[in-house]
């Protein structure tokens, strides 16, 4: 029953929007629906660049989260860009507001080609496609426990999101098997790789820190990141700490760590107020240390020099991946793993038994292979 009301709500809801003016319009060979944050949308570099040096620049249409604007500006500067919210998690209002917002100029989107290159099923998602004028949708045919849908893609092509991948991580897998389908022809997985433009800079002797994820939950807890700081500090006398935070967050965890540990003469902070301060940062650090987080997602890109900590909510998803040899993810296996961050313990094991001996052992083979690079 309830199932019916949803869905009732939402016909009713695009129904009335269909009945909003149409905005001024144009026509594009491809539009590209990516809502994401900023991790998952490093995710889909490859994959969008591959479309849309197939389509051009001028022929292609980017709809992608208010958090992903500023890389694919920077990324892609000739393509033109619809920016909406990343999510609508509630019906009312968050939907009706957003949709009502943006249905004019949806509506008066005309593509061939519509591909959405985020794989989890969302009713918002569902919604955008329905409202653009498109010939034909590539997505993939999502069956795992994400959210409850009551709609659906207009008929299209549907990838099965696969259950495993022979390298890399499954999203990135998931953006191959679209990609191959709307082209028509085999895609290599080191060209769905994301890549950033801009190579990194040549770093100095520093080890950037970025310790918060996406949710507390994914994070290593402060104490243990800064011993495994220490350590490393051990074995490679003369590097230098810089604990990278997002703007206006409290650092007195981690700071109170660092002083406890006796370690603060060689640690500075910062606290980049943009994309462009934080690709700055990772790009002058000899080595960065990062849990499942968009710092660890750029740095990849970058091919920097990484010790990534990975747990096992959603293990294999979005991570592990890498550019080569020179990131390392580390996890502490569990019987639990794929719980959806539904922990069952006090705390994350999957990450918390991360020895920090082992994130220093890890550091150190990677500072190593940074000297060598230099």
């Amino acid at each position: 029953m309830m199932h019916w009301l949803r869905l009732l709500f939402y016909r009713l809801t695009l129904a009335m929007l269909r009945l909003l003016p149409q905005g001024r319009g144009r026509g594009y060979r491809l539009a590209i629906l990516k809502l994401d944050r900023l991790g998952d949308a490093v995710l889909a570099l490859g994959a969008v660049r591959l479309l849309v040096r197939e389509f051009g620049a001028s022929e292609t249409l980017l709809i992608v989260s208010t958090v992903a604007e500023p890389l694919f500006r920077r990324e892609f500067p000739e393509v033109e860009l619809l920016v909406m919210p990343p999510f609508c998690e509630r019906f009312w209002p968050d939907f009706v507001k957003t949709m009502a917002r943006h249905a004019s100029e949806l509506r008066a989107i005309k593509a061939d080609h519509l591909v959405c290159l985020r794989h989890q099923a969302s009713d918002y998602l569902h919604a955008i496609a329905e409202l653009v004028q498109v010939r034909h949708v590539h997505a993939t045919h999502w069956t795992k426990p994400w959210e409850r849908v009551c709609l659906s893609y207009p008929q299209g092509h549907r990838m099965p999101y696969p259950e495993q991948a022979a390298e890399g991580c499954l999203e990135l897998e998931a953006h191959r098997r679209v990609v191959q389908s709307v082209l028509g022809h085999p895609v290599a997985f080191e060209d769905i790789l994301p890549v950033l433009q801009a190579g990194p800079a040549e770093g100095n002797a520093t080890l950037l820190v970025c310790p918060m994820a996406g949710s507390a939950i994914r994070q290593y807890p402060p104490v243990s990141l800064v011993k495994a700081v220490e350590l490393f500090l051990h074995t490679a006398p003369g590097m230098r700490v810089t604990f990278c935070l997002p703007p206006a967050i409290d650092r007195t965890p981690w700071e109170q760590a660092v002083k406890d540990a006796g370690i603060t003469p060689v640690v500075a902070w910062v606290q980049p107020e943009d994309l462009g301060g934080l690709l700055q940062v990772i790009s002058a650090a000899r080595l960065v240390l990062a849990p499942d987080s968009a710092p660890a997602h750029l740095a990849s890109a970058m091919n920097k020099p990484g010790v990534f900590l990975l747990g096992g909510g959603h293990y294999g998803m979005f991570a592990p991946w890498r550019r080569s040899s020179l990131q390392v993810w580390l996890t502490h296996p569990m019987s639990c793993y794929q719980c959806q961050w539904n922990c069952m313990h006090p705390e994350p094991f999957c990450i918390t038994f991360i020895s920090p001996s082992a994130v220093a052992e890890a550091l150190l083979t990677g500072h190593a292979a940074a000297a060598e690079e230099v």
